[in-house]
């Protein structure tokens, strides 16, 4: 496994409608980097705004949100040349192989975290999707 910079300053856009979620993120991002900036949106709509209003590291998104899920907005993001380096990391409760290997080949997902997961295991895998997406 490679070795992970805690240190790095990254941008990172926290997508879920469940309000303890979103704090949980937060603080499991920031307990691994105190370093990141976390914003914050609870819904696809809020989360395009941000996107569009600024510049960000990474996408961590729940799966099930209201009216429109975390895929409207992977795709969203993939059908647009200036989010081609920001990865998407999909969190969700499903575990069925099938939606997660659907999850990578049809939208363009970077990394899938199933619930519940280590604060570690989260931070890792933004780390890894940032660092595939951006070499060098």
């Amino acid at each position: 496994m490679a070795k992970v910079n805690y240190t790095m300053n990254r941008r990172v856009l926290v997508v879920d409608d469940v309000p303890v979620h979103l704090v949980m993120m937060d603080s499991f991002l920031h307990k691994m980097n105190p370093f990141i900036t976390v914003e914050q949106a609870s819904s696809v709509p809020e989360a395009i705004e941000k996107l569009s209003d600024g510049k960000f590291d990474a996408v961590v998104s729940d799966w099930n949100l209201p009216n429109h899920g975390g895929d409207v907005l992977v795709k969203w993001m993939r059908a647009r040349a200036n989010f081609n380096r920001v990865p998407f990391i999909m969190v969700s409760s499903n575990t069925d192989n099938q939606d997660i290997i659907h999850a990578f080949m049809a939208f363009g997902v970077d990394a899938y975290v199933t619930k519940p997961f280590q604060a570690q295991d989260l931070y890792e895998k933004i780390t890894a999707a940032y660092d595939k997406r951006n070499p060098g």
